[in-house]
């Protein structure tokens, strides 16, 4: 399903409830993921948001993440550091 940066304002949740796993993002929600905060990571292939979203369990943080697959821009969760 395509999430919107217009969407996500309109709907009063926070950015983790809003997208799911598998939800392509239009280019505003990109942005927002570059101009939140300097990324983590940004790269051809993936970017993350630099805060921490939680740990894995194992002391790492893991991080809000879209990755492009098939020339589409998607959220693929919360992931530890990606080194792509």
């Amino acid at each position: 399903m395509l999430k919107t940066k217009s969407g996500w304002d309109s709907s009063n949740l926070n950015l983790t409830d809003y997208l799911q796993v598998g939800d392509e993002v239009d280019e505003g929600l990109k942005e927002y993921f570059i101009s939140v905060l300097l990324p983590i990571t940004w790269t051809e292939r993936a970017i993350q948001i630099s805060e921490p979203y939680d740990t894995n369990g194992q002391g790492r943080f893991t991080y809000r993440t879209i990755e492009k697959i098939k020339d589409k821009w998607v959220y693929t969760g919360t992931k530890i550091k990606t080194k792509m």
